[in-house]
């Protein structure tokens, strides 16, 4: 019988949000390409695409879900003892999560394993 992983609130909510952006993205990049056919396309003309698209939106959105999933993940491993142990180096690593991209992606990925 195959096992059914049941997802946090805050790992469902990053998963609509990334299929979203995926979306609004891949739609964008499509109305882009074909705009780039007829010559370069203007500033106004990327911030249309960016709206008709919801490519925006979908940045914001996604963006906002990353942060309470971090922000639960750093609440979910506080009872674990090595959290406990390098409790400090993590509290820090946590607090400047915002300064490296490739820590956050890298921590987004291990809260996505995280199981109730």
């Amino acid at each position: 019988m195959p096992k059914f992983i049941l997802f946090s609130k805050q790992q469902n909510d990053y998963k609509l949000a990334k299929d979203r952006f995926d979306k609004s993205n891949k739609d964008f990049e499509k109305k882009l390409a074909t705009v780039k056919l007829l010559g370069t396309p203007t500033q106004e003309k990327v911030e249309e695409l960016l709206e008709q698209t919801g490519l925006h939106t979908a940045l914001n959105e996604l963006s906002a879900a990353e942060n309470a999933l971090i922000e639960w993940s750093h609440e979910m491993i506080k009872d674990q003892s090595d959290y406990v142990n390098n409790k400090e180096v993590i509290d820090t690593m946590y607090a400047n999560i915002h300064r490296d991209p490739q820590t956050r992606a890298k921590l987004i990925q291990a809260a996505m394993k995280i199981t109730k």
